[in-house]
């Protein structure tokens, strides 16, 4: 089913069940969606009344959550296809830190109806610009000026002002541009303080729970030889994300990098007097012995371990994606790349105990004739004997491995790269949403 079917569904079941209002992003619904999100105000309780069958929309047509997020004050589902990509979120209230700025109900006040084949409900022109303009004062920002005429529009209107008094205990919008955000935050908390106490609890725990326990976005690496296909293919996956996630997505190169190449760091500390950066031939360095490969392996792997709470959870957890060009995995099927020469089933062993896993790991490749048709970087023996270490690992990934230890999918690139990068959003597609369902109902 194309985006527009849906939308045109998912608004139909939404005049059916709920009351509701588009706050932001509604030009051209329900036919397309020109943002990378929609914003929909509607009351808690029909969200938890409706959101089964809302997600049994989802599936009949063909499409599936591959993200979700639930805090205090919204919920996101993000729904993609092959046909495209959109996100949702359901918004409960306008607040900041748990302290309410707007209820559902004054958000939903005023709302009024777009005619069309499905009308669209759409929040009214003061409701739009007070949840803008309150939310970013109390964070401390400045509202925009490119919405300047929005504002020049309703900067006399009483509804307007005395709704910036009540929250903020400002007489215009110009004394409220100029003054503290924390003494706005502390006028809004003591209007009502039991009440906004006990929010601020619930949001803080939220966060905290969010932080810890939740991978609302996912990580993918992807490993393979020299000529697999990798960068071109990483960027279809990353270009048929990009709607939703252009902005909210990073790419690494083999870990985090918290630390330096270990040669420019042995170099830096006075125990290597010269640095070989021809970084264009990976394979150029000697092989090593194992207290040397023993000790970059432990080097690394204090990288991946530090790495993931500094630069891939704190990602995740509000629903970013992390790629890798190549992870752990690159470690145990191309030794001479990391010039860790190690026993296969010990460097196995070792991420399992001691690496973080991605959710998803590629591994990408192709024959060794198809490989050495494209680059002659490596030999037919370097391509084979990488390519039975990736089926080393295919071997290993079992059920347990699966759900406890993140997906191994290996991907024969020998088509076009398009093929492959619809072959492993697939994948990733249909995992998401069957961990969404869960989350979700």
């Amino acid at each position: 089913m194309s985006s527009s079917e849906l939308l045109n569904g998912f608004f139909s079941f939404l005049n059916a069940h709920a009351e509701y209002a588009v706050l932001r992003n509604w030009e051209g619904l329900p036919d397309h969606c020109e943002s990378r999100d929609i914003d929909i105000v509607l009351h808690k309780k029909d969200y938890w009344e409706m959101r089964a069958e809302l997600f049994g929309l989802v599936e009949m047509a063909g499409w599936e959550v591959i993200t979700y997020l639930r805090s205090d004050r919204l919920i996101t589902w993000v729904v993609a296809s092959r046909e495209g990509i959109m996100q949702w979120d359901f918004f409960f209230d306008t607040s900041v830190f748990g302290i309410c700025l707007l209820s559902t109900d004054e958000l939903l006040a005023g709302a009024r109806v777009l005619d069309g084949p499905v009308p669209i409900r759409i929040v009214s022109d003061r409701i739009a610009f007070l949840d803008k303009y309150l939310y970013d004062r109390a964070v401390g920002a400045a509202y925009p000026e490119k919405y300047a005429a929005v504002r020049a529009a309703l900067e006399g209107d009483e509804t307007v002002i005395a709704k910036v008094r009540e929250c903020f205990g400002a007489a215009s919008l110009v004394a409220c541009d100029k003054a503290s955000s924390r003494k706005m935050l502390l006028h809004a908390f003591c209007r009502s303080p039991f009440a906004n106490f006990a929010r601020f609890l619930r949001f803080e725990a939220w966060r905290l729970r969010n932080y810890l326990c939740s991978d609302t976005g996912f990580t993918v690496g992807f490993t393979g030889p020299d000529g697999s296909g990798k960068t071109t293919v990483i960027d279809l996956v990353r270009e048929s994300l990009g709607k939703v996630f252009a902005k909210a997505h990073t790419l690494n190169h083999f870990r985090p990098t918290l630390f330096g190449n270990i040669s420019d760091v042995a170099h830096s500390a006075g125990l290597k007097k010269e640095v070989d950066a021809n970084y264009s031939d990976p394979h150029r360095g000697g092989k090593t012995g194992i207290v040397s490969s023993f000790l970059r392996l432990c080097y690394y792997t204090t990288d991946y371990l530090l790495g993931w709470w500094v630069a891939v959870k704190s990602k995740t957890r509000i629903t970013w994606l992390v790629f890798f060009d190549r992870y752990y995995t690159d470690i145990i099927c191309d030794s001479r790349r990391t010039r860790i020469y190690l026993p296969i089933g010990f460097l196995y062993a070792w991420g399992r105990i001691f690496v973080p896993a991605l959710d998803y790991n590629i591994l990408l490749t192709a024959s060794a004739d198809a490989i050495l048709a494209r680059k002659k970087e490596l030999t037919r023996e370097d391509i084979d004997a990488i390519n039975t270490r990736i089926d080393y690992l295919m071997d290993k990934a079992g059920v347990e491995e699966v759900t406890a230890r993140g997906q191994y999918v290996k991907v024969v690139n020998e088509g076009t790269p398009r093929e492959a990068a619809d072959a492993i959003l697939g994948v990733i597609y249909a995992a998401q949403h069957d961990k969404n369902r869960k989350r979700i109902l």
